[in-house]
């Protein structure tokens, strides 16, 4: 587990919001935005708000390993309709080459998604005077693994979704019987992998997420997901503080299911109190095209 203090940023200094292109799609404007990370380099995000009503609650959403900050956009666009707005990042292995500083460490890139969420929370509240109440996170994978950590740090979030995420990378890396991450530890010099190792640990959700409270989390798992072990899945969910709840989905993998959308915005209405989606909603987030791993990911 990392210092408090390395946690630390500036929070009242102004964020400097860029949108360099937008476009409309159904009710919803999509803008292409960056901010200055505390640590260095630029975020790049797409900003999705109501085309006409004022948001009334504010939402982060971190993709999958496999994915980009676009994993969520055609979610986003139907959530305005509630009265959400949200922003939608990049990770910074994800980011354009020319926003991102040269990370030494592989734990500083991870480091950077926290801070980086964390300015996304002060984007949020200066630009649409929400209330932290109104606040939310929904991270799946990479994004509910390190959510695990934003959560035991960051208390202006009432409410996270975590979507098949790990209790502890560093185990999962270690430990994982997956073709793809088995190639990776068999290919890595042992001492390269072990200093690796080092450096994910003091990140791992498992030293943060008994830590939430008060915040309300809501654990999204597939029963036959080939990266998370219904075990390992269970531990995280021991391992997180009160209020909690998990549910399972079936015939599903990693990527989960139209079903999870659909309980997650029922979850994030309750929480953030505004009025439970209506079937019209409903009918159109279960409509969102399945995840795609993106082109090649799996030939990484």
């Amino acid at each position: 587990m990392l210092d408090p203090s390395s946690f630390l940023y500036d929070q009242k200094a102004p964020v400097v919001l860029t949108v360099l292109s937008e476009r409309v799609q159904d009710e919803a404007i999509i803008q292409d935005v960056s901010y200055a990370s505390p640590q260095g380099g630029k975020v790049s995000g797409y900003l999705v708000v109501a085309r006409e009503s004022k948001p009334r609650a504010g939402l982060i959403f971190g993709h999958w390993g496999e994915g980009n900050r676009a994993e969520f956009v055609e979610e986003a666009v139907i959530l305005t309709r509630l009265g959400f707005v949200s922003l939608c990042l990049d990770a910074p292995f994800r980011r354009p080459e020319e926003y991102e500083p040269q990370l030494a460490e592989p734990q500083q890139g991870d480091l950077q998604w926290i801070m980086d969420v964390r300015r996304g929370v002060d984007l949020l509240l200066e630009h649409f005077a929400l209330s932290p109440d109104a606040l939310g996170y929904v991270g799946h994978s990479y994004g509910a693994t390190f959510g695990g950590a934003i959560a035991g740090i960051e208390r202006r979030i009432k409410a996270y979704v975590l979507m098949a995420g790990w209790y502890s990378l560093s185990d999962l890396m270690r430990t994982s019987s997956h073709p793809l991450i088995e190639r990776d530890r068999n290919e890595t010099p042992p001492e390269e992998f072990q200093a690796y190792l080092t450096a994910m640990a003091p990140l791992d959700a498992c030293h943060y997420i008994g830590n939430a409270a008060p915040a309300h989390l809501f654990f999204q798992f597939a029963r036959n997901d080939d990266f998370v072990p219904v075990k390992d899945a269970e531990r995280y969910f021991e391992l997180a503080s009160e209020p909690k709840k998990i549910a399972w989905y079936d015939n599903c993998g990693h990527e989960l299911s139209a079903q999870a959308r659909l309980d997650r915005a029922i979850f994030l209405c309750q929480q953030l109190g505004l009025a439970p989606p209506h079937q019209e909603i409903l009918k159109l987030l279960e409509s969102v095209p399945s995840l795609v791993p993106l082109a090649g990911w799996a030939d990484e």
